[in-house]
């Protein structure tokens, strides 16, 4: 197998991952309002590069988006890819950054709600 359809392969199990760790880091994230939508968007990506396994050399860059971050289509009556194809999973990392301001807020506002109960 060549390097380039290894590394091509691991750039989408990569994708991939990061795309279901995002997707569930989303639904147990506890008060986070609409988690579906969120695990929704977490298995979108953006932009991306193309490998047709015939010539592996050879990648096509393109600008789409897609659900999941990582696919393949094939030929009629065939398992064997045709075109295998792999997006920045752009929605893992919004999705990511959304949780991390949700964790923010909630650890400034219980520690609003500490220091105003210690006032009183």
């Amino acid at each position: 197998m060549p390097v380039s359809l290894t590394l091509f392969l691991a750039a989408m199990a990569a994708s991939l991952m990061v795309s279901g760790a995002a997707a569930i880091a989303a639904l147990r994230e506890p008060a986070l309002g609409l988690k579906p939508l969120w695990a929704l968007l977490a298995l979108t990506g953006l932009g991306g590069a193309a490998l047709v396994p015939a010539v592996p050399g050879a990648f096509y860059w393109f600008l789409g988006m897609a659900l999941p971050t990582a696919s393949f289509s094939a030929a009629a009556g065939s398992w064997q890819p045709e075109v295998l194809r792999v997006l920045f999973p752009f929605g893992a990392l919004a999705v990511l950054v959304r949780i991390a301001v949700h964790r923010r807020r909630q650890r400034v506002s219980r520690g609003r709600d500490g220091a105003l109960a210690g006032r009183r």
